[in-house]
C-alpha cells in the first residue's frame, strides 16, 4: 500500500507538472509560429498592395493626360 501511495504522489506531485509545462511550451511555440506565417503574410499583402496602388496611380495618370490631350 505504501509503493501505491508513493507512485500516485509521484505522479501527482513531480511528473503531471511537467507534462503540463511541456504542453504550455508547445503550445505557446504554435502560437508563436503561427502569427510569425501572419505577419509574414500580412507584409505581402502589403507589397502587393503597393504594387496595385502604383500601377492604379499610372494608369490615372494616363487617362488625365490623355484627357487633357483630347481637349
Amino acid at each position: 500500500m505504501d509503493i501505491m501511495f508513493q507512485l500516485i504522489f509521484l505522479v501527482i506531485f513531480f511528473i503531471l507538472p511537467i507534462l503540463v509545462i511541456v504542453a504550455v511550451v508547445k503550445v505557446v511555440r504554435r502560437m508563436d509560429q503561427r502569427a510569425e506565417e501572419r505577419l509574414r503574410l500580412e507584409k505581402e499583402n502589403a507589397t502587393l498592395q503597393h504594387q496595385q496602388m502604383k500601377e492604379i496611380t499610372n494608369r490615372i495618370t494616363k487617362i488625365e493626360k490623355m484627357l487633357k490631350e483630347v481637349d
